[in-house]
This record gives structure tokens, C-alpha cells and sequence, in this order.
């Protein structure tokens, strides 16, 4: 029993800090995507931060197996390396209770996983498409703005310039905006732009039919075609633009707000049994990866302790690409949806079982 924790504490120390290590990395990706859209206007920084937060299940349920794998690797491999393994076995702890030991924490990684999957994301991911929806989400122009930098609509229609901004970047002043409109002068397309410079600028809602619009004040309009002087100047009081609306939908499938059990019920539609199988294949491959890495983990007491990593990565990434290509497969009904991604569990069993087999028969032969 002693023994039993003593290496379960060990498997679990290793997996959570590989987890945190890949959470911290893969969620500064997600930091960086976000951060993206900010500047280019597509969601507005007020949801920054909970858009953020709402990665960290999603990230959780892929990482926790991978975290898992790579910690029991690491731990056994570790102890086969510094002989501790060999004094366990000779004292009755053989590679049987070694193997049952693993898949006991592997059951709990798998309810884990489950819980994440099949309750916790699909809420998660159903909250967002309501933030997404609400007003909190609206991008007001004026604050994706960079003072001193000229930049373009998400349609690049407009190219825009600011000066300054005030502390609540509600208001832009020393304003430049530029449009390109295209004109058929006598058969041909012309360029025609208009300008306008403005000492003032601000977002508004139009309302009566919701727009959004970028007013300014208190400046010149110039509209004509480059090279001629047939151009007009307009002074006005306020002029208003209408602001292309962003397409502010950075969510995953709308099927991944879906309950279990919504899926379960329309089962028959490919996308969505495609779903409700990627929840459960996500813990599956938490079981199948830990028993994996049990007979990879050995190596001889002289040997490096990351002798088997590489190949070991090798099937992972083989696996997982499988499960993302079997998944897609489903999804456009190339592949009954019986069959759909079990196949490449049972192919990963096979693969179990055979390196248990062929790599080292005693893993059914002693205690």
C-alpha cells in the first residue's frame, strides 16, 4: 500500500506539473489569437480576458491525457533508470500491480476528462456564444484605434487614422479617414476616393435599423479622382459613416453547445455523432495512452531514461492525428457513423497489446 502511493504520488506530481507546462504554453497561443482579433477589431478587449478564461476547460480535457502519458514515461522511466523498479519488483511488486496501479489512475484521469467533456464544455461553450450575442461584445471602432497609426477596416474599405484618444477611448481627435470608391467612367473603373479630416470622432448607433456609425465633427470632406481637379470640398458640423459590421464569431461548432444528450437524441446526423464521439474518444484516449506508456517506460538501468520518448511522442502524435482525421470522416459521412472513431481506438488497443506481448512477455507472466 505504502508502495502504491508512494508511486502514485509520483505519477501524479510528474503528470501535473507536464499539464501546467503545456496549459501555460497552449494558452498563451490562445492569448495571442485573441489578441489578434482585439487589434484588428474583431472582438472588443472588454471580453478579452473571459474569452480567455473559457480556453482553459477545452485545454484541460486535451492536455490532462497527454499530461498523464508523458508522466508516467517520465516516473517510470525514471525509476527503472535509477534501479528503484528492479528493488520494488524483487520485494513482490511486480509489473501486474505496476500495470492495475496505472489503470486505477487512469480511471480517475478518464472520469476527469468525462466530466470536463461531456458536461463542463458544452456549458462553457454555450456561455460564450451568449457573450458573443451581447451587447458586451459590440466592437466599438474608436477603441481598437492605435493612436499615430494608420490602419484598415476588417473589410478594407476604410483606412483609418487617430491622433489621440481620451482616457475612455469613447473619442478620437485629429481624425483622417479615407475610402476608395470605385466609379464606370465611360466603360472604364476609376478610383474616386474621399477623405475626410475631422477634429473629432466617436462611434454611435443608428436607431432605426442599429448600425453602428463613426460620426465625426468639425471638418472637411474631399471627394474626387487622383490626377484631376474636379474634386469637391465639403465643411459640415457632424458627418457620419457606417462602420462594416465585424464578424465577432471566434467560438468553436455550434454543435460543441450541444448537451450529451441533445446529440445522443440526433445521433443519425454525421456532425453531430461526430461530436458526441470526439467527448468520449478524448477519454478513451487518456486510458489507452496510459497503458501505453507502462511497458515503454522500461529501460535498462544503464540506459538513458528517455531512451523510448521519442517513439513514444511518435505514436501520440500518430493517434491523435488519426482521431482528428477519423473525426472529420464522420463529419462528411465518409465513414458510417457505426464504425465512425472507434476504429482507431481498437487500432491503438492492438498496438497495447502487441508492445506488452512482443516488446516484453513477462507483463503477464509475474505479480
Amino acid at each position: 500500500m505504502i508502495i502504491s502511493r508512494y508511486l502514485a504520488r509520483e505519477v501524479v506530481n510528474t503528470m501535473l506539473a507536464v499539464t501546467l507546462v503545456l496549459l501555460l504554453a497552449f494558452l498563451s497561443q490562445q492569448v495571442v489569437r485573441y489578441m489578434n482579433y482585439v487589434a484588428i477589431g474583431k472582438i472588443p478587449t472588454d471580453v478579452l480576458l473571459l474569452l480567455v478564461s473559457y480556453e482553459i476547460p477545452y485545454l484541460l480535457a486535451f492536455l490532462l491525457p497527454l499530461g498523464l502519458y508523458l508522466g508516467i514515461l517520465l516516473t517510470y522511466g525514471r525509476l527503472y533508470a535509477d534501479n528503484e523498479m528492479s528493488i520494488l519488483q524483487m520485494y513482490g511488486y511486480g509489473n501486474r500491480r505496476i500495470l492495475r496501479l496505472t489503470a486505477l489512475l487512469a480511471l480517475f484521469i478518464v472520469a476527469a476528462v468525462l466530466y470536463l467533456m461531456l458536461w463542463v464544455n458544452p456549458l462553457i461553450s454555450a456561455k460564450r456564444q451568449q457573450v458573443m450575442a451581447s451587447d458586451e461584445a459590440t466592437v466599438h471602432l474608436v477603441q481598437t484605434m492605435i493612436p499615430g497609426r494608420f490602419q484598415v477596416s476588417p473589410d478594407g474599405s476604410h483606412v483609418m487614422y487617430v491622433e489621440k484618444l481620451s482616457r475612455d477611448r469613447k473619442r478620437a481627435e485629429n481624425v483622417f479617414m479615407a475610402q476608395d470608391r470605385k466609379s464606370m467612367v465611360n466603360g472604364m473603373e476609376q478610383d474616386s476616393w474621399m477623405l475626410v479630416l475631422a477634429n473629432e470622432g466617436y462611434q454611435a448607433k443608428d436607431p432605426d435599423s442599429n448600425d453602428q456609425l463613426f460620426v465625426t465633427a468639425d471638418g472637411y470632406r474631399y471627394e474626387g479622382t487622383p490626377g484631376q481637379n474636379d474634386y469637391k470640398i465639403i465643411q459640415f458640423k457632424k458627418y457620419a459613416v457606417r462602420i462594416p459590421q465585424n464578424d465577432v464569431r471566434v467560438t468553436h461548432e455550434e454543435d460543441e453547445s450541444l448537451s450529451t444528450l441533445q446529440l445522443l437524441q440526433s445521433y443519425s446526423n454525421p456532425k453531430r455523432a461526430a461530436e458526441f464521439q470526439w467527448r468520449f474518444s478524448v477519454a478513451i484516449s487518456a486510458f489507452l495512452l496510459a497503458l501505453l506508456a507502462v511497458p515503454f517506460s522500461m529501460v535498462q538501468p544503464r540506459q538513458g531514461r528517455y531512451l523510448s520518448l521519442l517513439p513514444a511522442i511518435l505514436i501520440y502524435i500518430v493517434y491523435i492525428n488519426l482521431l482528428f482525421i477519423a473525426r472529420r470522416w464522420v463529419e462528411q459521412g465518409n465513414v458510417p457513423v457505426i464504425l465512425g472513431m472507434w476504429w482507431v481506438h481498437g487500432i491503438m488497443l492492438v498496438c497495447v497489446l502487441a508492445v506488452m506481448l512482443l516488446g516484453n512477455r513477462q507483463w503477464f507472466k509475474t505479480r
